[in-house]
């Protein structure tokens, strides 16, 4: 059979062009994918920090369209995790969203943000996009086509209600909302033996299988080694005058929960490295192994591992932890039905945010299944702000979008109760979170670029230049003042010098020397934000605007 080479995919109408939406008409208009209002990188503009002044974490208010094209110059392939909630097309009119996009409007959305979203995603990382029912399995295409279906995680469905109260004429109640998860990889996280999510279910008494428990491992000598492809060298040990203890349902469970750390279940291997090896086990007694695994959890450690009658070995400890309090809890494979309680999930952040606020323990569940401390998350549908405030109390880095004015009514205010130790709500208290640590909150410019139609080139765009800051930056500097309202600003000798506000990324800098051209010798750059990841030719230099005229100029 010849091979076809075509991907199945959702097709629909204007799916080759790209959406753009106007803020003052506030509507969403069709255009093409390479016209400058949706293609170019917007610049940020740098409005206030809050808490720590040196943080990572950014609060950015615009299109996110554009925002997302803004971060790809310093934080493509960085992020570990992205979860978004966007809009759900209910068309129900929420008060903070136009949440009733036609099918093909919605689509085009999502699918150029994805695509965005991508690129931005580490190789090792995931992403949670939350949706409801009408959306979902036309979401799942556009994910497959971008990801790839091979890189398909998890399709979770969340209860969000209970059949009590739903006050729907229906035949069957909808009390469920759902999160498709992707791996920007899925067969590295396979390889690294990422991908075995685990969740907690507090115990009482016996657990099932766990009723035997190695008082004195004994001595034990060896009795053979062996060579296998990939893991190198297993030693196998037989053990002598060893003590196990049996429990029965008639003994007590404090005698039980004593031995903790000694009791055990025994089963037969399945796969793996374990089962190949089995026949080289003793098919009596207790015995162990000590090899070097290649991958999952104790991936390059000696390792020991015990048997009994051939049977392998499984620590209680393993899957039971005892937490300060004295609480027992059983870890066990997260499975994909989720239920999270949200009676009081009006009262999480101080904020109001009627239909769409998701409940801390939700996205903290995701931010530990997917992040260690200080990875990066970003949520580019912020609405109240519950990724940023979650993943700002457990110690992760984030990046946070929001287009509509609750990036300052909403998210503002809750991230500076976050900071202040204010906020007890949602996880803090389970946390013991006291505040700390600060946010940066930008807003996206106007356009960087315009077409000169004499010149017939692109230029920048001269309403991004403040004039007097300009001024005063060339007065200091010893620059004569040659062009403030072009790229030209001041000059000495054969250098010049061009002063701005704005984000000094690589588009920022590609478009000044095309502007520039052969008219100087040497340039220099001012800025007050500036991209660690540019590169320069040799006849250029940046240096940071003095702070002492930043604050003058209220930049």
């Amino acid at each position: 059979m010849a091979k076809n080479d075509k991907k199945l995919e959702l097709t629909w109408y204007n799916k080759d062009k790209s959406l753009y939406y106007d803020p003052d008409k506030k509507e969403y208009l069709w255009v093409d994918k390479k016209d400058p209002r949706v293609s170019e990188p917007r610049i940020l503009l740098e409005r206030e920090t809050y808490g720590e002044k040196d943080s990572d974490n950014i609060l950015i208010k615009g299109d996110n369209l554009l925002a997302l094209k803004a971060l790809l110059q310093d934080f493509q392939n960085t992020v570990k995790l992205i979860y978004i909630d966007p809009p759900f097309n209910t068309g129900s009119a929420f008060e903070y969203y136009d949440d009733g996009l036609e099918h093909s409007i919605w689509l085009t959305m999502m699918r150029d943000r994805i695509e965005l979203l991508h690129k931005l995603l580490n190789k090792r990382g995931l992403i949670f996009v939350h949706i409801d029912s009408r959306e979902f399995a036309r979401l799942k295409m556009i994910m497959d086509e971008k990801f790839g279906a091979d890189n398909f995680v998890a399709f979770v469905t969340i209860q969000v209600k209970d059949v009590a109260g739903v006050g729907q004429q229906s035949l069957i109640f909808d009390v469920s909302e759902y999160i498709l998860v992707y791996a920007k990889n899925y067969k590295l996280l396979k390889e690294e033996g990422v991908l075995q999510a685990m969740t907690e279910v507090e115990i009482e008494g016996f657990v099932k299988g766990y009723n035997k428990a190695l008082l004195n491992p004994g001595g034990s000598k060896l009795i053979k080694t062996i060579q296998r492809l990939n893991i190198g060298e297993i030693k196998i040990f037989e053990c002598e005058n060893y003590e196990i203890k049996k429990f029965r349902a008639s003994d007590s469970v404090d005698d039980y929960y004593k031995h903790f750390d000694s009791v055990f279940a025994d089963y037969n291997p399945s796969g793996g490295t374990i089962l190949q090896i089995r026949p080289e086990i003793p098919r009596k007694g207790l015995s162990y192994i000590e090899y070097i695994p290649t991958k999952g959890k104790y991936a390059g450690q000696l390792t020991k591992t015990y048997f009994l009658n051939g049977r392998i070995v499984a620590w209680l400890r393993e899957i039971v932890e005892k937490k300060k309090d004295g609480t027992l809890v059983k870890r066990q494979r997260l499975s994909n039905i989720w239920k999270f309680p949200n009676a009081a999930l009006h009262l999480e952040g101080g904020v109001d945010f009627k239909q769409s606020k998701k409940p801390e323990a939700l996205i903290r569940s995701i931010i530990e299944l997917a992040t260690k401390p200080g990875d990066l998350v970003l949520d580019s549908f912020a609405g109240s702000g519950t990724t940023g405030a979650v993943a700002h109390k457990l110690g992760r880095r984030w990046a946070m979008v929001e287009l509509g004015e609750h990036a300052k009514s909403h998210i503002i205010p809750r991230l500076k109760r976050v900071i202040s130790g204010e906020d007890q709500s949602g996880i803090s208290k389970e946390i013991g979170w006291k505040g700390g640590g600060g946010f940066k909150y930008f807003e996206l410019g106007d356009s960087l670029f315009v077409a000169d139609d004499d010149l017939r080139l692109t230029v920048l765009n001269p309403k991004v230049y403040n004039g007097a800051l300009i001024r005063a930056v060339l007065k200091v500097e010893g620059f004569k003042l040659l062009h403030p309202d072009n790229a030209l600003h001041g000059v000495s000798g054969k250098t010049i010098a061009h002063v701005t506000e704005q984000y000094l990324n690589q588009g920022y800098v590609n478009a000044l020397l095309r502007e520039v051209g052969d008219a100087a010798d040497y340039i220099i750059i001012y800025a007050k934000t500036i991209s660690s990841k540019i590169k320069l030719p040799e006849n250029v230099e940046i240096r940071k605007i003095p702070d002492v005229l930043l604050k003058k100029f209220k930049v």
